[in-house]
């Protein structure tokens, strides 16, 4: 069954192959989608969810994404609560809000050095990274890797220029994706994010996740929970010991 879906401009192509016999091998990439989403069974969870880059390179985790598997989970389960599995063993809770509104656990972010993982040991809220003016950025994993730059203009960050470098630093061994996060006085964040074999995207999950986790951590917001706005739409974002993300569903035309 092929499925075509979004989460707040995070466009993806699903497809559910849990009734056949699929060796869980490289997907070809597709420019026309953020992400491929492979469906298969799982003997742990509802189902277990792979994700590939438009690149063809298979990620981690992808928030958005999982918020529209498990939408379609709680359709044919008639539920509001189901759990995905994911490649590195995580499982995701998912948990229904509102008609199209999604709320999914994504787990305990993760900051030693060689939890992002990091190619040398070093401060991962102030990394040792420089980039045409702007510096030290923040390091989270969020069951993937994340370099977040905290700024004053986001109208001036220019992603074709400044993050497929980043994106490929020596420091990251596995690659990263790349976060501009503008805190706002109201304690809400603009982010514009470089993901991970993907580029320029409208909205990333794991990434609005990093911004949060990392803006606490350096003291910049106080408050245990904010809205995240992405180019496609808002995310709020909770975090006590788990991450929480909730933000809305649909399928594309």
């Amino acid at each position: 069954m092929f499925i075509k879906m979004h989460g707040i401009g995070n466009n993806f192509a699903i497809l559910d192959l849990r009734l056949l016999q699929w060796d869980c091998g490289k997907i070809a990439g597709c420019k026309d989608y953020d992400q491929i989403i492979v469906i298969t069974s799982s003997g742990v969870a509802d189902c277990f969810m792979h994700v590939y880059n438009s690149d063809g390179s298979k990620a981690e985790i992808c928030g958005n994404a999982a918020r529209c598997v498990g939408y379609l989970m709680m359709l044919e389960k008639d539920d509001e609560y189901i759990t995905i599995e994911l490649m590195n063993g995580r499982i995701l809770e998912c948990f229904k809000v509102d008609d199209k509104s999604i709320k999914v656990n994504m787990g305990k972010p993760l900051f030693k050095w060689h939890e992002i993982p990091l190619s040398v040991e070093c401060n991962t809220l102030y990394l040792p990274i420089g980039c045409q003016g702007l510096k030290d950025p923040a390091a989270i994993n969020i069951a993937n890797p994340h370099m977040i730059f905290f700024v004053e203009d986001i109208d001036a960050v220019h992603l074709q220029n400044l993050a497929p470098q980043l994106e490929n630093h020596p420091l990251f061994p596995n690659r990263t994706n790349v976060s501009f996060a503008k805190i706002e006085k109201s304690g809400e964040v603009i982010l514009k994010v470089w993901e991970r074999g993907t580029g320029v995207t409208s909205a990333c999950g794991s990434a609005a996740c990093a911004a949060f986790v990392a803006s606490v951590l350096r003291g910049y917001i106080t408050n245990q929970q904010t809205f995240i706005h992405l180019p496609g739409g808002k995310l709020l974002i909770e975090w006590e010991d788990d991450v929480f993300m909730t933000g809305d569903v649909d399928f594309l035309e």
